[in-house]
């Protein structure tokens, strides 16, 4: 009767010599060696990823797929036992299959200076294959709704439906740091044709501009758009508190209005007036000139309470200075205002040579019905006053 350590030693040593015939490019002797070590009752994870390894680089598919299976029954984050079940997907023309197995082995992957060369190679052509997989599947679902998309009647959301089924938007959703008013649409930048007084004030764009020129001229200062609150802990993750990069100058604050700036900027401040603006309490409306100096940017965050939005009207705007809300990227266009969901992620940048400034206000959103509004400002008020 033959020794169990001597059947287990003798299992490694063919376990080493099917790994030893992997890596010097010869899988048919990997494959005869592994087996050699499964006979003799080897049944690591190690040895059935071998198998599977060999198994592929041989052209036997089938038993590829059942050696890279119990690879990963015994270890499921075996990413190459993965790639093994992806490659023989794709060599037996299953690409759903393939592409599902490669962009689990990529996700599961995270990258690792000291990661043997094989396995970076392997991952390197599962990354590849996986774009070559997603760029088909893309031009058969376009084949397919093409004539919709290119149609008169095609609405930017269908575009938008295709684009984050392929992976090509991603998905942002509105998430404020202190209250939700539910069943909100979802909205990144605000349809502007849905509210007709934003032309309406884009037009006073040259009297704004020379009223924030005779704000500046008066000797009034941009302060820094985020003060300190000593009654509150600190939350700023990203350095933004006390930054005088980001700079504001106010006609209303905290809901109360700036008399001595509102005085130097008449047009502006009566502009602003007649906008559905959110007051509630010592919170709102703020009302501001904006002020991003050259080569600052503002971080991605979000906003605290999605019942309102934020609108920008863009007064003085160099190159190279942009806003990003959820997926969507826009430049500002001086005179052409707009409005956006502040509690879905946003950051903003200037990479010019000069400032940036805008007048941002906050109005309400238009779904809100007037005992809606009512009843959001009473709460907040509440939690001022509590």
């Amino acid at each position: 009767m033959k020794n169990d350590n001597v059947t287990s030693d003798e299992a490694q040593r063919w376990l080493g010599e099917a790994i030893a015939a992997l890596r010097s490019k010869n899988p048919a002797d990997a494959r005869s060696a592994g087996f050699k070590a499964v006979d003799l009752g080897e049944d690591g994870s190690t040895v059935w990823g071998v198998l599977a390894l060999a198994c592929r680089d041989v052209g036997d598919f089938k038993m590829a797929q059942k050696a890279a299976d119990r690879s990963i029954e015994l270890e499921p984050r075996n990413v190459r036992a993965h790639i093994v079940k992806a490659d023989a997907f794709y060599a037996e023309n299953n690409v759903r299959a393939a592409a599902a197995f490669y962009r689990h082995a990529i996700a599961m992957s995270a990258p690792q200076p000291s990661m043997p060369d094989e396995i970076r190679l392997d991952l390197e052509r599962a990354k590849i294959r996986s774009a070559e997989l997603q760029e088909s599947f893309g031009a058969h679902l376009s084949l397919a709704v093409g004539d919709l998309l290119n149609g008169q009647d095609c609405t930017p959301r269908m575009q938008e439906a295709l684009d984050i089924l392929l992976g090509n938007k991603k998905v942002f959703y509105s998430a404020p740091r202190h209250f939700l008013f539910p069943r909100l649409p979802s909205y990144e930048f605000f349809p502007a044709d849905q509210l007709l007084w934003l032309n309406q004030l884009g037009s006073k764009t040259p009297q704004i501009k020379a009223e924030l020129n005779a704000l500046l001229n008066s000797g009034s200062l941009f302060l820094p758009y985020l003060g300190n609150n000593p009654d509150r802990p600190t939350f700023d993750a990203h350095g933004m508190e006390g930054n005088p990069d980001w700079g504001a100058l106010y006609l209303w604050q905290n809901g109360e209005p700036v008399l001595e700036h509102q005085k130097v900027c008449p047009v502006t401040t009566e502009a602003i007036a007649n906008l559905p603006l959110v007051f509630s309490g010592r919170r709102c409306p703020n009302v501001l000139f904006s002020r991003l100096s050259a080569g600052a940017s503002i971080p991605p965050h979000n906003g605290m309470i999605n019942t309102r939005l934020i609108g920008h009207l863009p007064l003085i705007i160099p190159d190279h200075c942009g806003l990003r809300v959820g997926s969507e990227v826009r430049e500002w266009v001086v005179g052409e205002p707009f409005l956006f969901d502040d509690t879905v992620e946003h950051e903003a940048w200037n990479h010019s040579d000069q400032d940036r400034i805008i007048l941002i206000f906050e109005v309400w959103r238009p779904e809100l019905t007037s005992i809606e509004q009512a009843f959001v400002t009473r709460m907040l008020e509440a939690v001022d006053t509590y």
